[in-house]
């Protein structure tokens, strides 16, 4: 039994982190770029819609990276697992204090889409962001070691 739930742990966990990683890098390389080179007011009116899908996969994907490779640690006293584990989620405390305050000023209904403040804004998210991506990166590179 427990082998087979230590497969399953290393298998949620990559796979969780797999996605969580793809969902980031997508963003920082990607979505946010094209996002930067259209129009401000655009830029946060499809910044808004997609940060909020994008919240929902992002933390269930990270806890469930969280919860696999801390099960795997458990279970076979494997210091990558243990180090996977808190990896992935540092990147929730990380957006909570470091990401959310600028979510929150670009979520914000009173903020001028066409202000220079705007711009810097969606600037300082993508910097932000890439954090989260290379957290990911790294915690993938973990596990394979």
């Amino acid at each position: 039994m427990s082998s087979s739930l230590l497969l399953a742990s290393k298998l949620v966990s990559k796979i969780s982190t797999a996605i969580f990683t793809g969902g980031a890098v997508f963003c920082s390389l990607v979505e946010h770029p094209a996002r930067l080179n259209i129009d401000k007011r655009s830029a946060v009116k499809q910044f808004r819609p997609s940060l909020k899908r994008a919240i929902l996969l992002q933390s269930t994907t990270s806890s469930l990276a969280f919860i696999g490779s801390s099960l795997a640690f458990y279970l076979e006293k494997d210091k990558k697992w243990l180090y996977s584990s808190i990896l992935i989620l540092s990147v929730i405390p990380y957006t909570l204090f470091f990401i959310m305050p600028t979510n929150n000023k670009l979520l914000d209904t009173n903020l001028d889409p066409d202000s220079n403040e705007t711009k810097n804004l969606l600037e300082k998210w993508g910097l932000l962001h890439w954090v989260r991506s290379l957290a990911g990166l790294v915690t993938l590179v973990l596990m394979e070691i």
